[in-house]
């Protein structure tokens, strides 16, 4: 009896846990707008209660981004080719998605206090001024999503790099021919299982 009143209450605690941290990470982006609504309150206001919980939750909120971006591209693009059910498998299976995402969500906590703090050390706050307070909250989510941002603009040049791949296939004669016998190879096996539906149908 002890031992179910043990699990009920350390379940209890970690759904209350998931309840108040799930949308704080989630929702971190869009909550950067709030200060600028207490600045033009109050701006004579000390906010560094308001600054300080800003620099405490919002590496959380990185860290679960990170976590999110971490398998979206190569999903997006198993999607698209329609192999959506094998992706875990061709991406090396379940200890290797779950690894993976784990270092990129443990990078992204880590390098967004370290992008904080190098912010602090830069641009200090100090209370009092609403026009600077304002200017300090106005970077202070460039510097907390800096590893979100740093991975999308690395993933976007990656994926222009390969559309210069493109024009370049359009002067290579010789990966033109391959390319055009693997999609009519491609061709001939859905001409062939369209076939096979039709004759057991």
């Amino acid at each position: 009896m002890e031992l179910i009143r043990i699990v009920v209450r350390n379940l209890t605690y970690f759904l209350l846990l998931n309840a108040v941290l799930l949308p704080l990470m989630v929702l971190g982006p869009l909550f950067y707008v709030i200060p600028f609504f207490c600045i033009v309150a109050n701006p004579q206001d000390s906010f560094s209660g308001l600054a300080q919980l800003y620099f405490w939750l919002g590496p959380l909120s990185c860290a679960f981004w990170m976590l999110v971006s971490c398998h979206w591209q190569t999903v997006r693009r198993a999607q698209r080719e329609g192999r959506l059910a094998t992706w875990r498998e061709s991406e090396g299976g379940m200890l290797c998605t779950v690894t993976k995402a784990f270092a990129y969500m443990v990078l992204g906590l880590f390098c967004s206090f370290f992008f904080e703090i190098t912010f602090l050390v830069v641009f200090s706050f100090r209370p009092g001024n609403p026009y600077r307070n304002m200017l300090w909250f106005t970077i202070l989510p460039f510097a907390t999503f800096a590893p979100v941002i740093l991975l999308w603009l690395s993933r976007w040049m990656r994926s222009r790099k390969q559309g210069d791949f493109i024009s370049r296939t359009k002067n290579d004669r010789e990966l033109q021919d391959k390319l055009r016998a693997a999609s009519l190879y491609a061709k001939n096996l859905r001409n062939r299982n369209t076939h096979c539906w039709q004759e057991e149908g």
